[in-house]
């Protein structure tokens, strides 16, 4: 049996005009808007045009799954979710697909209470709940399943991107993974457990309740973690401190970082591959490879 999984996070899609309102002008988005004007938005000009092809790419891929771990927009906009429908036409003709929000996608309250995300990418979180809530929910692909976490929140300081899971969300984890049928399970989350050389991110972007959520998946039959936040792909294979591996994809659209993944479950075995921006060829090109081990099979 062989299993491939396409896998992408953090676009960054914004729009001009914002349409920011007075209100805005007053909190944390004046700040952010500002940065994506003459800070980091520099790097994402060409954000739209990359992710109309990788869309069209993923689309005739014949993948059997695709991962999105979040970062849709850049400031978490309604006009910026007008230029996700434009540009990735979430509900047509994708595979089978999963998504995470990312802190960006819940930049503010008011976005978090707006639930534009879930409402853009809603063919993409169907799945098994075990509540009315959306998060946690998986998603069987073969033998495996994919496990969608919220890890996103709004913070109030622009310097603040943190994350968190939360008590309530953890709980309803803990009782949907012990009701899943068996298989190895995936966790899909827009935050990393490490960073490339195993440490704690840093304070003000890491995942509040990181280890707790590690501890509980170590326990209830995760093999692997899937992310995005970070903009630079890396993977961390199994320690005395990791008890899966963590595969962190990096950005698809920000400059000379430009990547997705691809992985390839097949003999006891994940083989992943970076599919990496060319400007030149106008697509995306094959970059560098790696292998995990990852048995299909439950009982191995």
């Amino acid at each position: 049996m062989s299993i491939r999984i396409v896998h992408f996070s953090d676009i960054h899609l914004t729009a001009r005009p914002l349409r920011l309102r007075k209100r805005d002008w007053f909190g944390k988005r004046s700040t952010g808007w500002l940065n994506a004007r003459i800070g980091r938005g520099k790097h994402f000009l060409d954000a739209s045009t990359i992710a109309g092809v990788l869309a069209r790419e993923i689309k005739a891929s014949g993948c059997n799954h695709v991962v999105f771990s979040g970062d849709a927009t850049t400031l978490g906009m309604s006009s910026e979710f007008d230029e996700v429908r434009r540009v990735l036409t979430p509900d047509e003709g994708w595979p089978p697909r999963i998504a995470v929000p990312g802190n960006h996608d819940y930049y503010t309250h008011g976005a978090v209470r707006g639930g534009e995300f879930e409402r853009v990418f809603a063919n993409w979180q169907q799945g098994e709940r075990v509540d009315s809530h959306t998060y946690p929910f998986a998603q069987k692909v073969g033998p495996l399943w994919l496990v969608a976490v919220n890890s996103a929140q709004a913070n109030l300081f622009v310097w603040d991107s943190r994350g968190r899971v939360g008590r309530q969300q953890m709980n309803r984890l803990e009782t949907l993974l012990k009701s899943l049928p068996p298989g190895p399970r995936v966790m899909v989350t827009h935050y990393p457990l490490c960073l490339a050389d195993g440490q704690n991110e840093i304070r003000w972007r890491r995942l509040r309740d990181a280890h707790k959520l590690r501890d509980l998946c170590q326990v209830l039959n995760v093999k692997l973690w899937l992310h995005g936040h970070r903009h630079v792909g890396y993977f961390c294979p199994v320690d005395r401190a990791l008890p899966f591996p963590v595969v962190c994809v990096g950005s698809a659209t920000q400059a000379r970082k430009w990547s997705y993944n691809e992985y390839t479950f097949v003999d006891d075995k994940m083989h992943g591959r970076r599919r990496v921006w060319s400007p030149e060829a106008g697509s995306f090109v094959d970059g560098d490879a790696f292998t995990l081990p990852f048995a299909l099979d439950q009982e191995k």
